[in-house]
């Protein structure tokens, strides 16, 4: 989009109109009668790359059949991305079309008080809302999010939720309500199938194939071509396979529910990237970009794909409460892409905005980033030369096949200690370098590039609120960022963390 368009649909008084505008004119009923409105069922896998599904280019054959099926039945995004590539934060941007410094949630954190979900205004518009599966933990406050039928802790059983999401329909049913089914999948999150021993099945069901190392033919490019590494791949494609294996659970559930005709599914896999390094918890492409697929039998051309319109996490909620004809969510910054949806075109969706702030270990990692299609400019506030990065996409045998890998090969031991420290900026050009390996931050014959992008990013920062906004805009006053720093990290860092005591790197400032 030009630099503007978001800052002038943000400014615009006539926002929430826009959105409501854009509904079916057959949903626009009164909040009091559901009759004519769509059920919605949104589906979300937990750490999935976006390639890691068929349709997308997974490299295993035939690994998701189920998603595939989905993918010509309706419409598929080639370019979505999660604005922010960890658990809570981005779930909670999902239900309210809000960047998390503005909706309270930098890390694992509640929202504001005063911050409405999407949840909030589909019950208002009459809906029956269910969540099931993992992760309720991962919104907060839960009341917010108006539970009328909860199941937790089957969100790597096919089977229950198939059982859930018939039990659940029939419910809506006798009251006469349309409704909104949440389904949270666990899979392919760590633990993995098979990892810590072969036979495990990391709490769920067994899954309908075993992916063997053998098949793991091709290692992703931003990760190195280890044997430990490809063991692992081994394993999370064979939790992806679960994932799929439920995903078609619920779909096939739809159908023997007859619900299939009046429903819209939306499934995003991941909630951000495959938790390895260089994916899961950072800024990059591999971090952000998920799998974005939509069905919506009458509305949606079948076999549909979007390579024009690049949303994010943030557009989700304006998208269905405006494709349910429920009232819009005010002074938010997402955006209604339903037109997409319907197959036509829009201005201004050609870049997006991703951050980072703080991790389950409370550790502050300050990650900004603006994307197009070609280019990535990220700034890593946090790095300083001392400050060390640690999450929870260290765990597990990619890394220390990396770090063991490091004693004897230079380019992989450059790869760790970069992992490990980082530098302040990273600029990428995408076209030749997609799992952005080449920084390109110091060529004299990218200013040109670079400098409208930081001011684009900068502008941004500071138009929506964001504490650290000004820094950027002075990089070269490093004072304004440490104080800016430590002014957002005392109003954002409380509560808990989650499972025991608060542990910092010794090493950190």
């Amino acid at each position: 989009m030009q630099s503007t368009t978001r800052r002038e649909f943000l400014r615009s008084a006539g926002g929430a109109a826009v959105l409501t505008s854009l509904a079916p004119r057959m949903l626009r009923a009164a909040p009091g009668n559901t009759a004519k409105r769509p059920n919605i069922v949104l589906i979300v896998a937990d750490d999935m790359n976006f390639d890691a599904a068929g349709c997308y280019g997974c490299p295993i054959k035939d690994l998701t059949p189920n998603l595939d099926r989905l993918a010509g039945e309706g419409i598929r995004f080639v370019h979505a991305y999660s604005t922010v590539a960890v658990c809570q934060p981005v779930r909670q941007i999902m239900h309210t079309g809000m960047y998390p410094h503005r909706n309270g949630a930098m890390g694992f954190m509640p929202l504001r008080p005063d911050v409405r979900t999407m949840n909030q205004q589909l019950h208002d518009a009459g809906y029956l809302i269910s969540m099931t599966g993992g992760k309720h933990p991962h919104y907060q406050p839960f009341e917010n999010f108006c539970v009328d039928f909860s199941r937790p802790q089957n969100g790597r059983h096919p089977s229950k939720l198939a059982e859930v999401t018939k039990e659940f329909v029939a419910l809506a049913k006798r009251e006469g309500k349309s409704f909104f089914h949440h389904v949270n999948c666990n899979d392919p999150h760590r633990p993995f199938i098979g990892s810590g021993s072969p036979g495990n099945l990391a709490g769920g069901e067994e899954p309908s194939r075993w992916i063997k190392p053998a098949e793991v033919t091709g290692v992703p490019g931003f990760l190195e071509d280890l044997g430990d590494i490809r063991r692992e791949l081994a394993q999370y494609y064979t939790s992806v396979r679960r994932l799929d294996d439920c995903v078609g659970a619920v779909l096939k559930a739809l159908d023997e529910s007859g619900a299939r005709e009046n429903t819209l599914v939306m499934f995003y896999g991941g909630d951000h990237g495959m938790p390895l390094p260089f994916a899961k918890t950072n800024n990059y492409e591999n971090s952000s970009r998920g799998g974005l697929i939509l069905r919506w039998p009458g509305v949606i051309r079948p076999g549909s794909v979007d390579e024009r319109h690049m949303v994010a996490t943030i557009d989700f909620a304006p998208t269905l409460l405006a494709a349910a004809g429920a009232a819009p969510l005010k002074d938010i910054d997402g955006r209604s892409f339903l037109p997409a949806m319907k197959g036509q075109a829009m201005d201004g969706w050609d870049r997006v905005f991703t951050f980072y702030g703080q991790t389950s270990g409370r550790l502050w990692l300050h990650m900004r980033c603006i994307r197009t299609r070609e280019r990535a400019y990220i700034w890593n506030a946090w790095s300083d030369g001392q400050t060390r990065y640690r999450a929870e996409n260290m765990a597990g045998l990619s890394w220390k096949a990396m770090v063991a890998a490091a004693d004897t090969n230079a380019e992989i031991r450059k790869r760790v200690e970069f992992y490990l420290y980082r530098v302040p900026e990273e600029f990428y050009d995408l076209t030749g370098d997609r799992c952005e390996r080449t920084n390109l931050i110091a060529d004299p014959a990218r200013r040109g590039e670079i400098g409208p992008l930081r001011q684009e990013l900068a502008e941004l920062l500071r138009r929506t609120g964001d504490p650290l906004g000004e820094a950027l805009a002075q990089l070269d006053k490093p004072e304004v960022l440490r104080k800016a720093k430590t002014e957002l990290e005392a109003r954002f860092d409380r509560g808990p963390r989650p499972g025991g005591k608060n542990k910092k790197d010794k090493r950190r400032n």
